[in-house]
């Protein structure tokens, strides 16, 4: 899903819905600044991908629909470091909570975060499966707001 499909999508739900995006049950950190992201990932040693890093800088970690974005921020309540290590070298990032215990993830190869979302379920041990989400854009367009895709 392009940026200016997401934009769009967004400026829908808060024409129809703006709840969704912004209500007093949903809880949030402040969206990111540029130069705090950039510091996160030095230290994480990995750059996240564009559309997670976009989502950070919009809208913040926390509740978003029905689903929970994670924080690369070991201090936020939201953080994917919960319970390990801050910065430990991982072969994959989770990025969404889904409520019930399992997490959509990034996958980190060289540095880098994949664009791809994969899958860790509980019930497998947290290993990882290929998702049907190309990116982090149409993950949260499917599993926070229920757009078909």
């Amino acid at each position: 899903m392009s940026q200016d499909e997401f934009d769009d999508l967004i400026a829908e739900i808060k024409e129809e819905d703006p709840e969704q995006l912004d209500s007093e049950f949903l809880v949030r950190d402040k969206p990111f600044k540029e130069d705090k992201l950039t510091k996160l990932e030095k230290q994480a040693g990995f750059t996240l991908s564009e559309e997670y890093r976009n989502h950070l800088k919009r809208f913040g970690a926390g509740d978003i629909g029905t689903i929970t974005v994670l924080s690369p921020d070991p201090h936020s309540d939201f953080s994917l470091w919960k319970g390990e290590e801050p910065f430990e070298k991982r072969s994959w990032i989770p990025v969404v909570d889904d409520g019930k215990n399992n997490y959509y993830a990034l996958v980190v190869e060289g540095g880098v975060c994949s664009r791809e979302i994969w899958f860790a379920d509980h019930e497998l041990g947290y290993e990882l499966s290929s998702s049907t989400y190309n990116d982090f854009y149409e993950l949260i367009a499917s599993e926070a707001f229920g757009v078909e895709l």
